[in-house]
């Protein structure tokens, strides 16, 4: 049986560092994407507008497209663009990550989700593909599979900004330790090594 060797797109953590931050008192709900995949985001719309309710701090901020209509929920939407990509980072406090089930985003490769997390961001994802091994259940993050659980750990989130800040280290620890773009290099060339028999 041949060896098979799994290097998950990494992400460069001396660029995509955190420097502080928003003072205003909101609590931003941000996510990344483009017009194809905001169906992703609306299907969670109705759980986050349930959110706003009690939470009338916050509001979701939407890279790459233009989005949804929450009531209740401020909705900001901003283009997509490399030079300006740290800036809009670091204006989330909570990354989001909603997808469906599907055999197409089973085979996603979570970049997301690493974006947010080595951003020092806590997240909050559904439980599809990758996303099951990137995110450690209450510890660097939460999965949520329902309309409920988006409400319910959105909340805790929302409502403690200690856990905020701990998760969000935590899943910074988590992409610095499997997949940075340092330790993704050093296994791609310890596998080449090994194929070339130089190990």
């Amino acid at each position: 049986c041949p060896r098979v060797a799994i290097i998950t797109g990494p992400v460069d953590t001396r660029h995509y560092v955190r420097s502080g931050d928003d003072e205003s008192g909101r609590i931003v709900l941000g996510w990344i994407g483009s017009a194809t995949t905001l169906p992703y985001l609306e299907q969670i719309a109705t759980a986050l507008g349930e959110v706003a309710v009690h939470h009338r701090q916050i509001c979701l901020r939407i890279v790459g497209a233009t989005g949804p209509h929450i009531a209740g929920l401020s909705v900001e939407s901003a283009p997509w663009a490399l030079e300006t990509e740290l800036d809009e980072l670091r204006r989330f406090h909570i990354g989001l990550m909603p997808l469906p089930d599907d055999p197409w985003t089973r085979g996603k490769g979570g970049y997301k989700l690493l974006q947010y997390m080595s951003m020092g961001l806590p997240v909050v994802s559904s439980p599809v593909g990758i996303n099951r091994r990137i995110v450690r259940h209450g510890e660097n993050g939460f999965l949520a599979a329902n309309a409920a659980e988006w409400q319910h750990y959105l909340g805790e989130l929302i409502e403690n900004p200690h856990l905020r800040r701990e998760m969000g280290a935590r899943g910074r620890q988590t992409v610095e330790r499997e997949y940075s773009l340092e330790t993704s290099c050093t296994h791609l060339l310890q596998i080449m090594r090994e194929t070339a028999g130089l190990a």
